[in-house]
């Protein structure tokens, strides 16, 4: 069966627009009001201006970017309660799959999720504050991932690029040792396979973030 390359390559070629515009908006080389413009991005990216507007669509779904045809494209402002919002979305999506999937886990899911809280911990330790919000979006879309529920996935999928422009903000506010504490909390909690035990913990974690959250 003959595959249809020219199609492959051009999802391929917005993908790869996407993941580098974003990243671009997470730290900061994208500024909140900057505008993007089709020439600029084409002359920057190395990529076509067709596969680049549908990575700004995606991005527009997502609240990254704001968009009225024939006027503007430019990235969107820093939301403060948009931002909320998708965070608590988040907690509200992890928490579902840690109540469904935690009871099924094998072994090998908890050395994957193990090694995620690791990594965790040493960005809030460094106080690496893009590190530690990209690796908790890591984190949350691994419980659902684990889970299986690939319509969970998809709405996380939707919400979390919110989540990671938290990661310039929260320089300074992390607490390690609370952050330490949930860490093993919820690695009891994996252990005993207790899927409530780790919703309580993950709607604290995700209450502690808006309270820093309310004080920017």
């Amino acid at each position: 069966m003959p595959m249809p390359t020219a199609h492959v390559a051009r999802i391929s070629l917005s993908e790869e627009a996407y993941v580098r515009i974003e990243a671009a908006i997470m730290d900061g080389t994208l500024e909140p009001g900057e505008r993007l413009r089709d020439a600029d991005l084409v002359e920057w990216l190395g990529i076509s201006r067709t596969p680049i507007r549908h990575a700004l669509d995606r991005l527009a779904e997502q609240g990254l970017v704001e968009m009225e045809r024939n006027r503007f494209t430019r990235v969107a402002p820093f939301d403060i309660h948009g931002v909320l919002d998708s965070v608590q979305v988040a907690g509200d999506l992890w928490a579902g799959a840690a109540l469904r999937g935690l009871p099924l886990w094998e072994a090998a899911d908890d050395e994957v999720i193990g090694d995620i809280q690791t990594e965790l911990l040493e960005a809030a330790s460094q106080d690496d504050t893009v590190k530690f919000i990209t690796v908790w979006a890591h984190l949350v879309s691994t419980f659902t991932r684990i889970e299986g529920n690939q319509v969970r996935l998809r709405a996380l999928n939707n919400v979390l690029p919110q989540v990671r422009r938290l990661g310039r903000k929260l320089h300074g506010r992390l607490d390690p040792l609370a952050l330490e504490g949930f860490t093993r909390d919820l690695r009891e909690a994996i252990a005993r396979r207790d899927g409530r035990a780790a919703v309580t913990l993950i709607d604290d974690s995700v209450t502690r973030i808006g309270e820093v959250l309310a004080e920017l």
